[in-house]
């Protein structure tokens, strides 16, 4: 995706001094100007999306319906211009309802408030009254930071009572996997319903293209411009190729029978019960100036043991492909560690570049200047893979444990077929004069590594060859969890007999436990917490003594 074409003679400049490629730079975009009105609530931009096209490994049916299979949540009815939010979060607990999780509804209003712009003049340069970018659902939950419960968080939360509510209303899930669509592919948006249970979709809205009879919508002007573009977000979450093209308005209707099941966000009174259809011949559905339109791949019930390490929580706003004679580029993210979830697991990045392979390294960082070693024969491969999709990426890693105050993840992308080589990066957009998102980036977060042994902080980068002290940072993040101590129920780091104690306090109701304890307390891993893991703990104890007089 690209938004801007930088003074090509800098450019020329750039490559004859360094002898390698770089492309023009990111991120003036042109955005639309959208109404006030609730129903017209997603702004657009002069974005350039591709995706990914799927192919089921089942013969798909001419007609599905998460709704019926009871794969989604009750219609609810935005009352600000929030219907990003509202479509992004549906999306998100039919995932989870289809995988057979217990789901209530999601808060979009946390999501709103969080996405507005920050004291320090960094993030999404808008108010919670304003309409909203599809970016911005993305950064919010691949970040970990929601989704919440509407019963915590209901959409009347005053704005400033965010920070309060932030940090004791519960997250739910954590979500780190993102796959980018083709959506001019119908197979690949059918398919991704089909395996996940919905897909975030953008289109254009006007009342008039709307059949209220028969609920069931179709635009057919040809050749609006981004600044005509009315936007609404909806989730999809099913499919009728059957739908009579009859039941559209007289006299503008489709060619061809078929259309999108979508749940909407203005309440059970509008539509079908919320529900109504979109043809799948309607001009500006999944019209790429929305931004992408993805579902969710790969998440976990959030757990509170668990730590994501990243440099950013607003997502990638930009794709980082900036080198091109490189076949094989590394990108790099420098964390300061949190000792009470050294033990890292997992991986996650964004990136485009699907086709392209890529190795994951763990770093070592230089205790004296913090920077990450240059040196390859120092990092210790703990993953690889083939990026199969465009979008985030989650990649279970050979676990380590880090035992310094820094340590560094490197995902090394190799072109392959053709392929691309790009980072998701958290870059600053703006539209005109105007900025519409800044980042949180500074010095020292991350860098890029190519040839023998060239290291680059990537602030660096954009300010020596782009005249930009506002920069960047890499979207790569990592997963820590904590040693767990299994049986160790009062979480003071050691099993003992207080700890078979505190089951039997909590079989009794006279105490309650959070999700780490209960982890912990499950100590024969049945599921259930019972007075026999209590037993197997003293049992546990008395094994491990060797004078019984002294356990006594």
């Amino acid at each position: 995706m690209k938004f801007l074409s930088k003074l090509f003679p800098v450019l020329l400049s750039i490559v004859l001094i360094l002898g390698f490629a770089i492309s023009t730079s990111a991120a003036n975009i042109d955005s639309a100007s959208t109404s006030a009105q609730t129903q017209v609530s997603l702004l657009a931009a002069d974005f350039e999306i591709s995706g990914t096209k799927l192919e089921s490994d089942v013969v798909l049916p001419k007609m599905y319906s998460s709704k019926n299979l009871g794969y989604t949540t009750p219609v609810r009815d935005q009352i600000y211009n929030t219907c990003w939010a509202y479509g992004s979060s549906a999306t998100l607990e039919s995932v989870l309802l289809k995988n057979g999780h217990k789901v209530e509804s999601f808060a979009p209003m946390h999501m709103n408030h969080w996405g507005t712009l920050r004291e320090d003049g960094t993030g999404w340069n808008r108010d919670y009254l304003s309409g909203g970018y599809s970016y911005i659902s993305l950064g919010y939950f691949t970040s970990w930071q929601g989704p919440r419960l509407e019963k915590d968080y209901p959409e009347t939360t005053p704005f400033n009572n965010f920070s309060a509510l932030n940090a004791t209303s519960p997250k739910q899930a954590a979500v780190n996997g993102v796959i980018y669509l083709d959506t001019g592919d119908a197979q690949s948006v059918k398919t991704a319903i089909y395996k996940y249970g919905a897909v975030v979709g953008n289109y254009h809205v006007d009342e008039e293209n709307f059949d209220f009879d028969n609920n069931a919508y179709y635009c057919n002007t040809k050749g609006l411009a981004t600044s005509q573009l009315n936007g609404h977000c909806i989730s999809i979450v099913g499919w009728n190729d059957d739908y009579s093209k009859n039941n559209f308005i007289p006299g503008a209707q489709p060619k061809n029978n078929g259309a999108w099941l979508c749940k909407n966000s203005w309440g059970k009174n509008w539509g079908n019960n919320g529900y109504y259809w979109i043809s799948y011949e309607d001009e500006y559905l999944f019209d790429t100036r929305f931004g992408h339109s993805y579902t969710f791949t790969d998440y976990e019930l959030y757990d509170s043991t668990k730590t994501i390490y990243q440099n950013e929580v607003d997502g990638a706003t930009y794709e980082f492909e900036y080198i091109s004679n490189f076949d094989t580029l590394t990108y790099i993210n420098v964390f300061d560690t949190d000792t009470s979830a050294n033990k890292i697991e997992r991986v996650n990045f964004e990136s485009t570049s699907e086709d392209a392979s890529y190795i994951i390294y763990n770093i070592p960082v230089d205790s004296s200047t913090g920077t990450p070693s240059r040196t390859r024969s120092k990092w210790t491969q703990i993953g690889s893979g083939t990026i199969d999709h465009q979008g985030y990426i989650t990649v279970d890693t050979t676990d380590f444990t880090v035992t310094s105050n820094k340590f560094a993840i490197g995902i090394s992308i190799t072109k392959q077929n053709g392929s691309n080589n790009s980072i998701g990066v958290s870059e600053w957009l703006t539209t005109g004069s105007k900025y519409i998102f800044k980042p949180q980036s500074k010095h020292g977060q991350s860098y890029i590594h190519y040839g023998t042994s060239t290291l680059t902080d990537v602030m660096d980068f954009y300010s020596d060859y782009y005249n930009d002290d506002i920069g960047g940072t890499f979207v790569i993040k990592a997963i820590g969890t904590q040693d767990i101590i299994i049986g160790d129920t009062d979480l003071d780091g050691r099993l003992s007999i207080l700890d078979a104690t505190a089951i039997q306090r909590y079989l009794a109701q006279l105490e309650d436990f959070n999700l780490e304890q209960k982890k912990n307390a499950d100590y024969d891993n049945d599921g259930l917490i019972s007075i026999f893991d209590a037993t197997l703990i003293q049992v546990k104890l008395v094994s491990t003594v060797t004078d019984f007089e002294d356990f006594e």
